[in-house]
């Protein structure tokens, strides 16, 4: 607002000069109007005064000006109650009227000032124009300076995103790089239990140890850049079947929170990554579950899957009823004290790589984080 202080003052300022100006002009002019009649009525007094002392016909004087005369357009006398019209008199209402008083006579004389009334009508057609244009331009430049002055906020807010990011991108690439050290640490080790381990239980855990490394390079890998677009590979999949993936990651740990699990789930064909969205609906799924402890209200999720219109809308909804005021969806940002802040983040990238939207809100005692998707609407179940 500070900023803005300057040009306003000064635009301000011209403004108020503009109409003082005007304003002066119109006085002035007015001024000049009454001056003219004024002195026009004086030499008109003073002719037909020196006629009538001299014993000349008063009314010939004036008959004798008027022919000359470029203001003086008529005159009328009063001579013991009747009114007389000088010859050649043009008399009309527009004109202005000034009346003398030479006893025995009383004069009326109609003075054409009609061109500086025209002036005067000019000088407020120009008064409005300006002034007119003088508040557009006002307004314009306000609306330009404003303009300019949020579209600088912009780009700066850019250039302090894209160097937050970039300065995260370093942090990200240093974490992967002794990350991706452990990983081959615990390859080696998983070839040297599998050289010195026997029977089927020792072969099944690790399988599932190697199946976790392979999936903890596979997101690293992914995650290496956050501005880099996602790659979707797309392929026919059942809703239900991406939430039935989604849940059986949670199963467990929904008893033990005792958190109570509501399902209304219409199933559709959906032409999206089977492993991204699986992953998305995870995050969200394991932020509303994070959401709920602690609470001392019954805990309850509830997921709600569904058409609408063009889209298929999943609804992932906790008891929690509250949500963070700030942009929830940003990378690295997180309520919670050991939390990375890049599940809903993520959750966003997905989304928007499907061509949908994420967003979240409160509804009553419910918070509701809700994702769209393009539906392909002759592939539904029925």
């Amino acid at each position: 607002m500070r900023k803005l202080l300057l040009p306003a003052s000064l635009l301000l300022l011209l403004f108020s000069a503009v109409v003082v100006n005007i304003y002066l002009l119109h006085k002035e002019l007015r001024e000049f109007y009454l001056l003219v009649i004024n002195e026009e009525t004086a030499r008109v007094k003073s002719i037909v005064e020196g006629t009538i002392a001299g014993g000349g016909d008063p009314v010939e004087a004036l008959y004798s000006y008027m022919e000359s005369s470029k203001l003086l357009k008529g005159a009328t006398f009063k001579l013991e109650g009747r009114e007389i019209i000088v010859p050649s008199s043009d008399i009309s209402p527009d004109y202005s009227r000034e009346t003398i008083k030479l006893k025995p006579f009383t004069f009326t004389l109609y003075f054409d000032f009609s061109y500086l009334k025209e002036l005067n009508k000019h000088i407020t057609y120009i008064f409005i124009s300006l002034l007119f244009f003088t508040v557009l331009f006002t307004l314009v430049t306000v609306w330009l300076v404003r303009e300019y002055f949020r579209e600088k906020l912009f780009h700066e807010k850019e250039r302090q995103e894209r160097e937050r990011l970039e300065s995260i991108n370093l942090v990200i690439h240093s974490l992967i790089h002794e990350v991706k050290n452990r990983l081959n640490v615990l390859r080696l080790l998983s070839h040297k239990i599998e050289a010195g381990c026997g029977g089927n239980t020792c072969s099944d855990y690790l399988l599932k140890l190697r199946t976790e490394i392979d999936n903890l390079g596979k997101y690293l890998e992914e995650t290496a850049d956050l501005r880099r677009p996602l790659k979707i590979f797309r392929r026919s999949v059942s809703s239900e079947l991406l939430l039935k993936n989604a849940l059986s990651k949670f199963g467990e740990l929904l008893r033990t929170k005792g958190v109570e699990l509501q399902l209304s789930v219409e199933d559709a064909i959906l032409n999206v990554d089977p492993e991204k969205f699986t992953s998305l609906l995870i995050d969200l799924i394991k932020n509303a579950v994070e959401a709920l402890e602690g609470k001392n209200r019954k805990k309850t999720l509830k997921i709600v899957g569904k058409r609408e219109g063009s889209f298929y809308t999943f609804y992932v909804m906790d008891s929690g009823g509250e949500l963070p005021k700030s942009d929830i969806f940003k990378p690295f940002y997180s309520t919670k004290e050991k939390g990375f802040g890049l599940g809903l983040y993520n959750v966003k990238r997905i989304a928007e790589a499907h061509g949908g939207e994420v967003s979240a809100y409160t509804e009553g005692d419910w918070t509701v984080f809700k994702v769209s998707v393009p539906l392909n609407r002759r592939k539904f179940f029925r």
